[in-house]
């Protein structure tokens, strides 16, 4: 099992804005760059201008720090791109949840799975700024009514199995109290991916009798031979743009 305090932002680019947006992003990141407790802070971007944000914490009170900082960027940020959804990730407390209250944010708690921490560090310098690199996905679900207990057993069953595949770092599943379902995947490189893919055809089955999959985002520069094997889900390509993980 594992623990985590943190969130999603989705947005969409406004045109024109990218050099707007991402002068903006960029203070972001260099002011989280202070903050000892930001582990994760992680922009995305499709080639159709939609953007994700990945972002971790180490308690509440780091989440605290960060969201008071946001608030200094923020009349910035929402004029070059329209906010669309948020994701809570996480057992949150009242005083976290309240401060996205305007965005009504899905909750979304761990329901089982792992992250390896001591691989959790990734950035790089390009073009003056702070980006990083990324083999991953997230896969969203509804469980079908009634099917519970047989989601979670296949669940485990794919976890047990994801264990010994060294290369996977993060596969954790969280639940919604209306059934939701959010798979947070990453891997250390393409091989992995592919070793992690190969284990879950044999999950395949069970998984959507008990789940029935609503979307799937590809997070990174994946290889097309990755990307071919999840072609009947049309996912959405997201490129790192700018951030961190600690």
């Amino acid at each position: 099992m594992f623990t985590n305090f943190g969130w999603i932002v989705e947005a969409k680019l406004k045109d024109g804005q990218l050099d707007n947006f991402k002068q903006v992003m960029n203070s972001q990141i260099k002011r989280a760059q202070t903050e000892t407790g930001t582990l994760n802070y992680q922009y995305y971007l499709s080639d159709a201008g939609d953007i994700l944000v990945y972002e971790r914490f180490a308690n509440a009170e780091a989440s605290h720090e960060h969201i008071e900082n946001w608030d200094a960027h923020a009349e910035r940020w929402l004029a070059s791109a329209n906010a669309t959804r948020m994701l809570h990730l996480g057992d949150l407390p009242d005083d976290v949840r309240a401060r996205h209250a305007a965005l009504s944010p899905l909750w979304l708690k761990p329901l089982a799975g792992f992250a390896r921490e001591d691989a959790e560090g990734s950035a790089i310098a390009k073009n003056g700024h702070i980006t990083f690199e990324n083999f991953g996905w997230i896969v969203e679900a509804k469980l079908n009514e009634g099917m519970r207990e047989e989601f979670i057993k296949v669940m485990n069953s794919q976890i047990k199995r994801a264990e010994t595949e060294i290369g996977t770092l993060n596969y954790q599943y969280y639940l919604s109290d209306e059934g939701d379902i959010l798979v947070y995947e990453r891997f250390a490189d393409a091989h992995a991916c592919h070793v992690h893919i190969d284990n879950w055809d044999a999950h395949a089955e069970k998984w959507m009798a008990a789940a029935t999959p609503t979307r799937m985002v590809h997070l990174g520069d994946l290889p097309d031979d990755v990307r071919k094997r999840h072609e009947g889900i049309s996912p959405l390509l997201l490129k790192p743009l700018g951030g961190f993980a600690k």
